[in-house]
């Protein structure tokens, strides 16, 4: 199983404060005002009232991170904008001649807002005990994060990694944190993994929430790396 940037246990991934600010995104009023908003999130997530928590999390990510910033990409905070490539596939997906290669018939192409709204009552509610259980009947899993992600950072990702229950987690939290390079000459180092059995932990240098579409490269690798070992 890999993850790539995933939301996973919003509860304890809850830190945007942190993120933002030692990113050099927001000053210590604006901190103020995010912890406030975590601390509300996270409450709400206890009280099980998930659609509220989501709806805070909608207002922070979408309003107050583009109204303070300037930013309209919350995947990587070096962007202003989304790239326009996310979107030249729509045209490719969306010709005949190409729905009938991927069997989609005459279905509506959806750009994930339905999906989204069905799944709001879901989004924050914690999955770390069925990551803990797959974990905890070895199976191989890898969790990589881009570094320059702001909605799924990777040091929120290590927030609930640590607080995983599994049988080797002493290990993997003590485990030797190595350079990564796609090739070994390469100058370029495409990121960091550790490792404790069959649990993989990665970050990617020079790529957002979008690792294989900013370093595919280094994506492949990876992916490849894992499916090998």
């Amino acid at each position: 199983m890999a993850i790539g940037d995933g939301l996973i246990d919003p509860y304890n991934e809850w830190d945007y404060g942190s993120v933002m600010y030692q990113f050099g995104l927001i000053d210590e009023q604006q901190l103020e005002r995010v912890n406030l908003q975590s601390l509300l999130a996270r409450t709400a997530i206890e009280l099980k009232q998930y659609l509220l928590a989501y709806a805070i999390f909608g207002n922070l990510i979408e309003l107050f991170y583009t109204e303070k910033t300037g930013l309209n990409d919350i995947y990587n905070y070096l962007l202003t904008q989304l790239p326009a490539t996310f979107g030249y596939y729509v045209p490719w997906v969306t010709a005949s001649e190409n729905r009938r290669k991927i069997h989609v018939g005459h279905e509506r192409h959806n750009d994930g807002v339905e999906v989204d709204i069905a799944l709001a009552n879901d989004i924050m509610q914690s999955i770390v005990g069925k990551v803990a259980e797959i974990a905890n009947n070895n199976y191989k899993i890898l969790i990589y994060n881009g570094l320059l992600d702001v909605i799924i950072a990777s040091s929120l990702t290590m927030d609930w990694i640590d607080k995983l229950q599994w049988k080797y987690a002493d290990e993997l939290r003590n485990a030797e944190r190595k350079i990564w390079k796609v090739k070994d000459d390469d100058i370029e180092v495409a990121g960091y993994i550790k490792q404790a059995h069959s649990f993989y932990v990665a970050v990617v240098r020079n790529a957002g929430h979008m690792v294989p579409a900013d370093q595919p490269r280094a994506a492949f690798d990876l992916i490849d790396r894992f499916i090998s070992a």
